[in-house]
């Protein structure tokens, strides 16, 4: 009892150290270079993008403080960080002509790429037309800046939103990775779409220094189809070494696209033939329908490299039989396996076994496959 109690509490020690490194204060860095801890609050209906009050801590006083003097701020509760930037926006006062203004924006992706997100008053976007946003992105890579934003088109006389000129600068700006160029071209104008899209990107690029805030992108599953082929060997004494056996099946893998990527499911449906000697009596024949439902854990899990462990239940149902037995020509067996995958292709082999197995089901079987992804 006393190890179970020490072990629960060195499983809660990481979490209690983490909570202990929280920040339990907004931080504000100035435009000097200052760093200061306190408390930030959103300034009129504009939120944080026009300006901030702040009160340090330690000190009652609010103070106003706008994107001139600030160049970021970071909210404890949230752990969201707002940097200055600098942008052309719609200034309603002279009829909607952009103007350089200074505002700040949220950072949704920092480092050797930036994506921030500025937010727009009420009269600075046209709220008119269809599917319109009261929002923009800067999409930053070295030198390299775009504006990301929604402009409008006329259909059928009503006004639009038209996403095709934000699509085409994204194509652009991961116009090296053909893979996510054809995400580009189908991405729609909101947070997690578009960092979906610049997290493969950088993936693909193989950029090291590139912090995503994840919690923005809603976890979403990723369908893998794959076509198997397999060698199937059963490893019980009534069934002699002389065996010739293929298996065809479709297989679709379904997993996470983020958190808990090294986790998913496979479900198998296909055809299986063998041929054997049973117990050194007569020669049989089966062509069987086989299905499997499998957990798979990755405990190495790269974008072109994948390593899984297995572990699910297998049913085999022969139509066509030299065996009259409903027992033989209809079973489960549990299995275990190793999958590795690279790119499109995989390779898998997995046990098959059968606990307290009876004389006429096999209760041992070796499976070998090796498949391909189809192209959807």
């Amino acid at each position: 009892m006393r190890a179970l109690l020490l072990l629960l509490l060195l499983s809660f020690l990481p979490a209690l150290n983490l909570q202990a490194q929280k920040r339990n204060t907004d931080l504000v860095v100035f435009a000097d270079g200052t760093t200061k801890e306190g408390t930030v609050r959103k300034s009129g209906v504009s939120g944080y993008g026009r300006a901030i009050r702040f009160a340090e801590r330690g000190v009652e006083d609010e103070q106003q403080l706008s994107p001139t003097s600030v160049s970021e701020f970071t909210l404890a509760g949230n752990g969201r960080t707002y940097r200055s930037v600098t942008a052309e926006i719609p200034d309603p006062g002279q009829r909607g002509k952009p103007v350089l203004q200074q505002r700040f924006g949220e950072v949704l992706i920092d480092g050797e790429i930036q994506l921030i997100r500025v937010n727009l008053d009420g009269n600075e976007y046209d709220a008119k037309a269809l599917g319109t946003e009261n929002y923009f992105y800067l999409l930053r890579q070295d030198d390299i800046e775009l504006v990301l934003e929604l402009t409008t088109i006329v259909i059928y006389e009503r006004l639009h939103a038209n996403p095709s000129r934000f699509r085409n600068k994204l194509k652009f700006f991961v116009r090296s990775c053909d893979d996510v160029i054809e995400q580009a071209r189908r991405a729609d104008f909101n947070d997690a779409s578009i960092m979906r899209v610049l997290r493969n990107y950088s993936e693909c690029e193989h950029l090291q220094q590139v912090e995503i805030n994840e919690g923005r992108i809603p976890s979403r599953i990723n369908y893998r189809h794959s076509i198997i082929a397999s060698n199937l060997v059963m490893r019980d004494m009534n069934y002699d070494t002389d065996q010739f056996s293929l298996g065809i099946s479709y297989e679709i893998e379904a997993a996470a696209s983020q958190r808990m990527k090294w986790f998913g499911m496979l479900f198998s449906l296909g055809y299986v033939y063998n041929s054997f000697r049973w117990e050194e009596q007569f020669n049989v024949a089966q062509s069987m329908v086989k299905g499997n439902v499998s957990l798979a854990f990755s405990p190495v899990h790269k974008e072109d490299f994948t390593v899984q462990l297995t572990a699910g239940l297998s049913n085999y149902n022969a139509f066509d039989s030299s065996f009259n037995s409903f027992f033989s020509n209809n079973y489960f067996l549990l299995s275990t396996g190793l999958r590795v995958r690279h790119k499109n292709v995989v390779a898998h082999l997995s046990y098959e076994h059968t606990p307290n197995q009876i004389k006429e089901q096999p209760g041992n079987i070796l499976v070998m496959g090796l498949g391909y992804k189809l192209p959807f």
